[in-house]
């Protein structure tokens, strides 16, 4: 097999899919508040997106460890197009929870595949690196993603919006057809037949269960944010336009301090990165209910994005480092389940709680679940001594 492809195309494939899933969300919020759908059905909805990933995660993990990347990267691009497709035939509500469906399940193996193929193209820090430039990369297409879709939908309409975003994804299956013979595949490098393991063996090591819980509460207030401000900003009369413009101020920002990490912050301690993001996160969740213009809701998704930003790749190094290479795709798999788990839970219950509550009421709760969550993850570190410098990575 020619070797694998460099970092740079890897992360342009991630950049196209990943602008399509994100437009994806906030196109399909907000047809379904065009619709009129109630809070509870379009938190149902984007529930929608995560539940089969959920489920699939894990074992998506196991099967991209055996039988390499090629076939699953090609199939999540042909799903994402699929998935966006639907809505320009109907937009109607039942469309769009099958295309929630769809779109989901197709991202997954796409993001499987290419997460481990980039944590496997270097070790140590070179490796830390390239997971930085990862992140940079959905950073930037989060940030494209859904200021492109606020902007579609107000001047083409909703049914043109799904229809554009929807090449991006043919665009990236083209392109891993040209590069298929440099793609990992079973035939090409068949696997070494591994001894049945569960899954808790993962759980072990007490840095990794550390590391899922705080997947899961980051995972949480980065899910909060995206399903609340499309309701929170269409009560306080912004557009589709405004809105995307306060979700792009997030991706801004994200992209702004993963810039730095490769730069100045390599040498900074993972997991003292992590809680200052989870601090920072839990400050804004508890102003945002106070303010309702868009240059002020605009200045809190920014500095929510700073502090959100920095984690992902500080989360990617310790998994990468921690877990056993030839487990590295499970191991990305369980993340993944634990994600997709606040995904598909949050939507529905907050939807469900701010048609009682009110929507401002869910930012307090979200900012009372970090708060404590810091709390007691701060404990933990402190007492394996883990505020020290990092360990040696282990090679891959």
């Amino acid at each position: 097999m020619i070797g694998p492809p460099g970092i740079r195309t890897l992360i342009g494939l991630c950049v196209l899919n990943h602008v399509a899933f994100s437009a994806a969300r906030v196109t399909l919020t907000l047809s379904a508040v065009h619709l009129q759908t109630s809070t509870f059905g379009v938190g149902l909805m984007m529930s929608f997106f995560s539940v089969l990933p959920m489920l699939l995660a894990l074992a998506g993990g196991r099967w991209v460890d055996r039988i390499g990347a090629r076939f699953p990267m090609m199939l999540g691009c042909f799903m994402l197009a699929c998935g966006l497709t639907l809505p320009v035939f109907a937009l109607q509500q039942w469309m769009l929870d099958v295309a929630a469906v769809v779109i989901g399940v197709g991202f997954l193996p796409f993001h499987l595949a290419v997460q481990k193929l980039i944590s496997q193209l270097a070790t140590g820090e070179e490796r830390r690196h390239n997971l930085s430039l990862m992140t940079i990369g959905f950073s930037v297409s989060t940030f494209l993603g859904p200021i492109s879709s606020g902007f579609m939908i107000d001047g083409l309409g909703h049914q043109v919006a799904f229809g554009v975003v929807s090449v991006l994804p043919l665009i990236a299956l083209l392109w891993l057809y040209r590069l298929r013979h440099r793609l990992p595949d079973r035939r090409a490098d068949p696997p070494q037949d591994l001894p049945a393991r569960d899954v808790f063996d993962l759980l072990r090591t007490p840095e990794l269960r550390r590391l899922y819980l705080v997947v899961s509460l980051i995972s949480a207030a980065w899910e909060v944010h995206q399903f609340l401000v499309p309701l929170y900003g269409t009560q306080a009369g912004l557009s589709a336009s405004g809105i995307g413009l306060i979700l792009g101020g997030f991706s801004i920002a994200t992209l702004v301090v993963r810039l730095i990490v490769p730069l100045f912050l390599m040498d900074v301690p993972e997991w003292r990165a992590i809680l200052a993001a989870m601090a920072i996160a839990a400050l804004v969740y508890v102003l945002y209910p106070f303010f309702d213009t868009l240059e002020a809701l605009i200045g809190l998704s920014f500095l929510l994005g700073l502090g959100l930003g920095v984690s992902q790749p500080m989360v990617l190094s310790i998994m990468a480092r921690s877990a056993p290479a030839e487990r590295l795709g499970e191991a990305t798999g369980l993340r993944l389940t634990l994600v997709y788990g606040t995904q598909t839970a949050l939507p529905s219950a907050f939807g469900a709680m701010g048609s009682l509550l009110g929507v401002g009421a869910l930012f307090w709760g979200m900012a009372m679940l970090l708060g404590g969550a810091l709390l007691g993850v701060g404990r933990s570190v402190g007492k394996d001594g883990s505020k020290a410098p990092n360990p040696p990575s282990d090679p891959v």
